[in-house]
């Protein structure tokens, strides 16, 4: 695997054109993709560094996601105690609500009884493993003080993280009807939860980037929910986390409901990379765990993982003014990594160097930033901040030395004659 993708990458750099100022190389991927025909309503697969979108079928469109909605309070939760605002240690007592919430045999959770105080730790573990669904209220009521007033913080923060077309009425993604008293003022009884699988992959990917200690907990098989020593004990909702397959599934959240079907936001980091991948309305239980699977193999099975490091130099031949040298090659300014598919050739990546200026002048120190790339795969999904290519800084490969100055001078003198 390791020779391959050195094979891919050199053929990658020597297959580069040499340009001045603004150039384009291509690698070509003459290869036709086999088609996959996944059982859901919609799908998405994107890397979860990059945000780059590796497949996605009807990834726009929004649709009842029922628990896998835990995944956002969770980020606000998380959120919440990195700024000091809560601690794991927080204690919080149920409403009466709340504990009826907890003991409906129809809904997945952990018994909570009137009067008992639970801290967030276990609340947390209990909404994640467990997709325990008033433990989930309780978390909202921790941070926010009431279920309204922190459905509009989950609102608030779906839209600073650009999620605007999401339909949010319950912490923890039941349908309305379930929450008695505690229902968002003039909802619908049959409302429920809505996002788009895209909506799902940036909540996942800001989790995973921002809190990865969230995989130590979704990667828990079990766990024992301690009530003054009353112990309860909670599978995970996750089929594949025990899984035989040898995806290396660590997370994250399953969903369920009569209007959402059978959903589910995975995870899982095989060989060092990252994915996540999100399906929305597997007609079943099984079918949630094996369309995701199969997901996973198809990327696997016809995709390389393609990285640039930044010792790597892009372009040659960027001009510069009143230097020792009238040019100067460039490195990345930063590690830059692709999903591209298997046995790719010419034209199948489009590189673009755009120069900070017109017109760069020596002297110029190594690494000083002289320009932008842009990097793009032909055919490309894009990513899902909504760019289309993968955007580093170009730095100086080398210093170049400025020329005297009074050869400096004669040669201004002579470009304004």
């Amino acid at each position: 695997m390791l020779k391959k993708l050195k094979k891919l990458v050199i053929s990658f750099l020597t297959s580069l054109m040499v340009v001045t100022g603004i150039g384009q190389g291509f690698i070509n991927a003459d290869q036709t993709l086999p088609q996959l025909d996944l059982e859901a309503k919609s799908v998405i697969a994107v890397d979860a560094k990059t945000g780059q979108i590796i497949y996605a079928k009807d990834d726009k469109q929004t649709y009842p996601v029922a628990s896998m909605s835990k995944l956002l309070t969770a980020y606000i939760l998380l959120q919440a105690i990195h700024k000091g605002e809560i601690t794991w240690e927080t204690r919080v007592t149920p409403t009466a609500t709340e504990v009826d919430i907890s003991n409906n045999t129809e809904l997945t959770n952990v018994p909570l009884q009137e009067g008992h105080s639970y801290t967030i730790r276990q609340l947390y573990q209990a909404m994640l493993v467990g997709s325990a669904n008033a433990a989930t209220m309780l978390i909202g009521n921790a941070i926010s003080g009431t279920q309204t007033k922190f459905i509009d913080k989950m609102r608030e923060t779906a839209k600073s993280l650009e999620i605007t077309d999401a339909k949010i009425y319950s912490a923890n993604g039941l349908t309305a009807k379930y929450l008695g008293d505690e229902i968002y003022p003039n909802t619908d009884e049959n409302a429920e939860n809505e996002f788009s699988v895209r909506d799902m992959a940036i909540i996942s990917q800001k989790l995973i980037k921002e809190y990865p200690e969230i995989l130590e907990t979704t990667k828990l098989t079990k766990i024992d929910f301690n009530d003054n020593g009353e112990i309860t004990t909670v599978n995970n909702t996750n089929e594949l986390l025990q899984d035989d397959s040898n995806l290396e599934v660590d997370g994250l959240k399953t969903g369920t409901s009569d209007a959402a079907g059978y959903c589910f936001a995975s995870t899982t980091n095989k060989d060092g990379h990252r994915i996540i991948t999100v399906i929305a309305g597997a007609k079943d239980n099984d079918a949630r765990f094996d369309q995701t699977k199969n997901l996973l193999n198809y990327i696997y099975n016809n995709y390389d993982y393609l990285a640039i490091s930044t010792n790597q130099a892009l372009r040659q031949n960027v001009k510069v003014k009143y230097g020792k040298q009238s040019s100067i090659s460039t490195i990345i300014g930063n590690d830059l990594s692709l999903w591209v598919p298997k046995n790719t050739r010419a034209k199948a990546l489009q590189i673009k160097l755009t120069p900070k200026s017109s017109t760069i002048e020596a002297p110029i120190k190594q690494g000083e930033t002289v320009g932008d790339y842009q990097i793009t795969i032909a055919d490309n999904l894009g990513f899902i901040d909504g760019s289309t290519d993968l955007k580093t800084k170009a730095l100086a490969a080398n210093s170049v030395e400025g020329i005297n100055i009074f050869i400096k001078w004669w040669q201004m003198l002579t470009d304004a004659i």
